[in-house]
């Protein structure tokens, strides 16, 4: 075979329609509930915990890097939309790339995407075993709450069995439980955490001090943009909603879900930002400010509101936490496996990860559960956020320009989008950038030895 020839397969297209001959896929979810799976997705372990490590990063002016953040999404938002018009039967950004792109660039995002829903359930995971301590006090042994590495960096072995054990039941959950019930759960977890930030911008606003708001830019732009670079974890759930694209009533309702969902978490996200960071400075002497330092599980709106005399209130952020970082992780851990039963229908994958039981992709649910866990378990929280970013940054940028080449809207909109994508990649920690440059060429391999053999457009043609 000729390299020309080579070339063409590698990036040759799905059509925008496809045959749905045996798709019993329900049509179930109404805007309400697309909304509450996105909202649910997006509004967890980053609204939680993120603020004060954006505080930590840009000060006061993180209320800017959630809004340059929030407006990036949007744009990528509208390219989601109008490709989701086009491909009633798409998932994510796997499905448009694979349209716009060619099958090569639809692996690429598809990689992405499963760090986005494995790394990223992970880290929730691991988030939500500490906030779980912390509420209730588990006081188990340090060997059984997962490794950790020591201020002086030496590394200490250890099993999070709290992680391994949600991450099972969430499992569970998935598999016997079906979608329905699953978004109605989802549903409710959602309406508990919009509770828990109005309690807290409530309680918090009272105890504001303007002055702290003074420099409101310590670390220039720069600390924006690194700060507007990790609120991309915090506002990537309505990726989420359009793995559930496929079983939505209507494209109206898609479209509804996906505006309420940028819409709603932009304006918490800004609220609890500007709230969070009044109560506190966010440096003291040039160093940050101890209650905005902390990884995902550091509760910072628990901390800072105990700083200001509210710790009845605080405790109850804390407990309601755990309930609300749980809702983020049923969503992901529902996400991933949307991804892989599409690669399957296209030969990408092994045919066992199509098949589906009360609408969910049970064989998927179940391995992405497996890898979860054993990520959440055995490793350290380390730098497993940023490589979610980063993986949907990837997939992001994609799809802008996917956007571009098929005409879907405006170029300017999508050009400015995967711009301000690859901006905020910039702006990543830089192993994050290393690590991705020698784990992408991993899911390369795979694709070389399974999907490119068997994908059913090379069978087709």
């Amino acid at each position: 075979m000729s390299s020309g020839s080579i070339v063409t397969e590698l990036f040759r297209c799905v059509p925008a329609v496809q045959n749905t001959d045996g798709d019993d896929t329900p049509r179930h979810l109404g805007w309400l509930m697309l909304t509450g799976l996105g909202i649910g997705a997006t509004i967890g372990a980053g609204i939680f915990a993120m603020p004060g490590i954006i505080a930590g990063k840009a000060g006061p002016g993180g209320v800017l890097s959630f809004l340059i953040t929030g407006l990036v999404i949007l744009i990528v938002a509208i390219c989601y939309e109008k490709f989701s018009c086009r491909m009633p039967q798409g998932v994510s950004a796997y499905s448009y790339v694979y349209h716009s792109m060619g099958e090569l660039v639809a692996w690429i995002v598809a990689f992405g995407l499963f760090m986005e829903y494995s790394f990223g359930a992970s880290a929730v995971a691991i988030a939500w075993s500490v906030y779980l301590d912390t509420a209730v006090g588990l006081n188990l042994p340090p060997e059984l709450m997962g490794p950790k590495t020591d201020a002086a960096g030496v590394y200490h072995f250890g099993v999070n069995v709290v992680a391994i054990g949600v991450v099972s039941l969430i499992t569970a959950i998935l598999i016997f439980g079906g979608v329905s019930k699953s978004a109605k759960l989802n549903f409710m977890l959602v309406i508990l955490k919009m509770v828990l930030l109005v309690v807290f911008l409530g309680f918090g606003i009272a105890h504001i001090n303007s002055a702290n708001w003074t420099p409101f830019m310590p670390m220039g732009w720069d600390g924006v943009l690194k700060g507007a670079a990790v609120a991309v974890f915090p506002y990537v759930g309505f990726d989420a909603l359009y793995t559930f694209a496929r079983e939505s009533k209507s494209q109206k309702d898609t479209r509804i879900g996906t505006y309420l969902t940028v819409g709603v978490v932009a304006l918490l996200y800004v609220a609890v930002m500007a709230v969070a960071t009044g109560l506190a400075p966010c440096f003291i002497n040039g160093t940050p400010n101890p209650l905005f330092v902390g990884s995902e599980a550091a509760a910072p709106l628990a901390k800072l509101l105990v700083s200001v005399g509210e710790t009845w209130t605080a405790q109850f952020i804390a407990i309601g936490a755990v309930l609300g970082i749980f809702n983020v992780l049923l969503v992901l851990c529902m996400g991933g496996p949307r991804i892989f039963r599409n690669m399957a229908e296209d030969g990408l994958l092994p045919k066992i990860f199509a098949k589906s039981s009360k609408g969910n992709p049970t064989f998927g649910i179940l391995l992405n559960g497996v890898l979860v866990a054993a990520i959440a378990g055995f490793m350290d929280f380390s730098k497993i956020a940023d490589m979610m970013v980063l993986g949907t940054l990837v997939a992001f940028v994609f799809v802008c320009i996917g956007a571009v080449k098929l005409k879907l809207l405006n170029p300017i909109l999508p050009i400015i989008g995967a711009l301000g994508c690859i901006i905020l990649a910039c702006h990543l920690d830089e192993l994050v950038l290393r690590t991705y440059a020698i784990t992408c060429p991993v899911g390369l391999i795979i694709y070389g030895l399974y999907g490119y053999k068997n994908s059913r457009l090379r069978k087709a043609e």
